[in-house]
């Protein structure tokens, strides 16, 4: 079933009331069967609002943001659009629909500050107070866009899924200041810190922050900031999930086979350590690790017969992600439904031919993995040369500097548990 969200302000625009009270009528009957969730149906007098109004944002497949005279000047509706918005930047298919009401106009929206809301599709028609067909219209309307969406709901949302799993952690701390000091490390506008200590559901807000908008040093900042209100189990769950961060995600998107997880897709990556392609395949993945594993290869000297020692080496990787039996045939293992395989190939030393031939043995062998060549500057496009490489894609170059500066932040943050407890880890 598609969870739907309806952000609203009424006030006392009995129009908005009627168009916006009609829409969740519709959307909740049988024959539509949404599971619509607004504030003024579904939470009581005296409950707890605030925090289970986060989770229907932080969990909703498509959002419906009415737009009347009232919501323009709403702060609360202002911030479900800004977390609406975010998590959209996150997640593409998350659908968000803004609905114009009354003689609100485009303009309208950039004065009062939902500019970013313009560049999706929304619905308006025109207004004239004496029409009373009006409300008719607009709720024809947006029931009609309901009624053509796909099912947007997926068992692996993973984006979904990331945020959740961080904003759990998060939510373990419970002193305001800690809170705001984060918040304020993750460049969070200052008007909303208070919301962050005042409120339950913080976390969703910082973890969308930290996932989507944080620069590195904000990032190792605010953990630096919340490290110390946490325990030493929340914080060591907590760090692995977010350091991925440092790569951009449009890059990392790149890696996942277009075709579905279980299909063949070869990338070329200029890097210089393995650790950092695995942060790219985590960024791509979205941490999620029950859909996804990723193994090495390469970066030794090999034998005389280089392909067969190479090979070798694959293959044994191979087995180790799949949990092949130790004398099963390389042919025969079985990939998982739904999971990404991925194989990590250190080719700096290897010559452009012997790697086309190591691909196109490992794609005959293994049609559903994904391998990533860690590769020189100069590699990606000699290889791209080849007919046997001709799919390959070259992600764009990542400086010595932005790797440094990756892996300084990745370790940093590693270390940072044990140094809370006087102890160090050695990179």
């Amino acid at each position: 079933m598609i969870n739907v969200f309806i952000s609203h302000s009424f006030g006392a625009d009995p129009l908005a009331r009627q168009i916006t009270m009609r829409v969740f009528k519709g959307l909740s009957t049988a024959e539509r069967n949404y599971e619509v969730n607004l504030d003024k149906e579904r939470l009581h007098p005296g409950k707890e609002w605030y925090p289970q109004l986060m989770l229907w944002i932080a969990e909703c497949d498509v959002a419906i943001v009415f737009l009347n005279a009232a919501a323009l000047t709403s702060p609360w509706v202002r911030r479900e659009v800004n977390i609406l918005m975010w998590r959209r930047a996150l997640c593409p298919s998350l659908r968000v629909l803004p609905v114009l009401i009354g003689d609100v106009s485009a303009d309208d929206l950039v004065k009062n500050d939902f500019e970013e809301l313009l560049p999706l599709q929304y619905e308006t028609i025109p207004y004239d107070a004496a029409d009373g067909s009006y409300a008719d219209g607009i709720v024809e309307r947006v029931l009609g866009h309901f009624a053509k969406l796909p099912d947007v709901q997926h068992e692996t949302d993973h984006m979904r899924c990331w945020i959740e799993d961080v904003a759990r952690r998060l939510n373990t701390v419970d002193e305001p200041r800690a809170l705001i000091a984060t918040g304020r490390a993750l460049g969070i506008r200052e008007e909303d810190l208070l919301q962050l200590g005042a409120f339950a559901g913080g976390g969703e807000l910082l973890a969308h922050h930290m996932l989507a908008t944080a620069t590195l040093e904000g990032l190792r900042a605010a953990v630096h900031e919340i490290a110390r209100s946490m325990t030493d189990s929340t914080l060591t769950r907590l760090i692995p999930l977010i350091t991925p961060t440092w790569i951009d995600a449009a890059v990392a998107r790149r890696l996942i086979p277009p075709k579905g997880l279980v299909s063949k897709h070869l990338v070329a990556l200029n890097a210089r350590e393995t650790l950092t392609a695995g942060q790219y395949v985590d960024r791509a993945m979205c941490r999620r690790t029950e859909s996804y594993q990723y193994r090495t290869a390469g970066g030794i000297p090999m034998g005389e017969d280089a392909l067969d020692d190479f090979m070798r080496q694959c293959e044994e990787a191979v087995r180790q992600m799949v949990n092949a039996r130790p004398k099963k045939d390389p042919r025969a293992f079985r990939p998982r439904k739904d999971y990404l395989h991925c194989l990590i190939l250190d080719v700096h030393e290897v010559r452009p031919r012997l790697i086309e031939r190591i691909v196109a043995r490992l794609h005959e062998l293994f049609p559903w993995l994904l391998i990533v060549l860690l590769t020189d500057e100069s590699d990606p496009v000699r290889a791209q040369r080849s007919p046997r490489l001709a799919d390959l894609v070259v992600l764009p170059d990542l400086s010595e500097d932005d790797e440094d500066l990756g892996y300084q932040l990745t370790y940093d943050l590693m270390d940072l548990p044990h140094r809370l407890n006087g102890r160090e880890v050695i990179a």
